[in-house]
């Protein structure tokens, strides 16, 4: 389409940001009309049409320019993910904990070796099923708030989806060095990224207790916080890249240092949910313009075979605590369907690997954005039915 070609080679940063958020807005808003379908789908599929996938109105290459957008809304994201982790909650239930071990642990190992039976390489093989351990956070979070849902399943899966993005990100940064090309260098790589976790931990205690030093300063005024996390959401991502530490482990340990360790209560809960919607809605058009399903084409029984390992994996961990945990048939059924969705940082994860390795990285990439695909296109569907069929959700909503 000639005319699409010559827009996207000739579009301004600020028509791009317009594009998007209006696009996104439109999309949302038709498929709320659905019952069953969330907003956050109709943000995935306006950015999945304009995609290269599509129209190709929109190239990734043309995203750097409203990349602060995205970073604001996954620091928040990340840090209302860290804010889940109640270890009050986890003292009053630790089954929880069981639960999430065997979720995450059956996880890797029906993916690892499913892909590794079907020819993919080892290392490729346990950097996906490490990323397939991570449930989306971003999504969760924000069918679970449109829906203003509370209750066993709602905070289950909110607990569930913070120890298994806790596990998972730490298994990605400790395995990566495996990755790399040059193996003699593994051993020192080891050292440098055990640092990471390290200085991850400190940077997001450190930024927290700037932010109960801010916070006893600016009061307990919603609009002000607000204007604090994501001022120092920023501050987390920029200092995690300049001293090359895990970032999105520090904004995690900010959220749940800012849960558990705030015994003054200075920082107050802000409902990310609707003072962020802005920077929420460019993140998911963003990730549908990411989207695509080339892999499919070459490689389908290994992109479904990982998507139904995936979906089975989480299902047996959870269901085989179930009964310690004291939930119904229906209540375990509704948290394994809402725990489908993967995270959208995932194909930042298999970006990651393709700067340390080019060739593992285009395999990991390919499994990753087409497993993203199908998982972003029924993810957030299957969340929101589970969340309704549990009647936690205020419908009408």
């Amino acid at each position: 389409m000639p005319f699409f070609s010559y827009f996207s080679m000739h579009i301004s940063p600020l028509t791009l940001f317009g594009l998007i958020l209006l696009l996104g807005l439109i999309g949302g808003e038709i498929t709320r009309l659905v019952r069953f379908i969330p907003r956050i789908s109709g943000y995935i599929a306006v950015g999945f049409l304009v995609g290269p996938s599509v129209f190709d109105i929109i190239n990734p290459s043309l995203l750097v320019d409203i990349r602060l957008f995205v970073d604001i809304a996954l620091g928040l994201i990340l840090f209302d993910l860290g804010r889940q982790l109640d270890f009050t909650w986890l003292r009053h239930d630790p089954s929880i904990i069981y639960m999430s071990l065997a979720e995450s642990s059956f996880t890797f190992i029906l993916v690892f070796g499913t892909l590794s039976l079907l020819g993919i390489s080892t290392t490729t093989a346990s950097m996906a099923a490490v990323i397939a351990i991570i449930s989306s956070p971003a999504v969760i979070i924000l069918v679970t708030n449109d829906l203003s849902s509370e209750g066993p399943v709602t905070r289950r899966t909110l607990i569930l989806t913070s120890l298994n993005n806790l596990i998972g990100l730490t298994l990605f940064t400790l395995l990566l060095p495996l990755a790399k090309v040059n193996t003699a260098a593994n051993v020192s790589s080891f050292a440098f990224y055990i640092h990471k976790l390290g200085g991850a931990l400190g940077l997001g205690l450190s930024i927290f207790l700037v932010a109960l030093i801010l916070g006893a300063v600016i009061g307990k005024r919603k609009e002000s916080q607000f204007v604090l996390f994501v001022g120092l959401a920023l501050l987390t991502i920029s200092l995690a890249k300049v001293f090359h530490l895990s970032i999105m482990l520090s904004l995690f340990v900010f959220g749940v240092a800012a849960r558990n360790f705030d015994y003054k209560h200075v920082l107050i809960e802000v409902d990310f949910a609707w003072s962020a919607r802005l920077f929420f809605i460019i993140m998911f058009v963003v990730t549908g313009i990411q989207l695509n399903v080339q892999g499919f084409t070459t490689s389908t029984l290994v992109i479904l075979s990982f998507v139904l390992m995936r979906f089975l994996a989480k299902t047996a961990g959870v269901w085989l605590f179930a009964k310690k945990s004291r939930l119904t048939k229906q209540q375990t059924a509704a948290i394994s369907l809402a725990l489908t969705p993967m995270s959208g940082f995932s194909i930042g994860m298999a970006m990651t690997l393709l700067e340390v390795n080019p060739i593992l990285g285009q395999q990991l990439i390919m499994i990753i954005t087409s497993a993203a695909t199908v998982l972003h296109t029924f993810g957030p569907i299957l969340t929101q039915y589970a969340l309704l069929r549990t009647d936690e959700a205020l419908t009408n909503n």
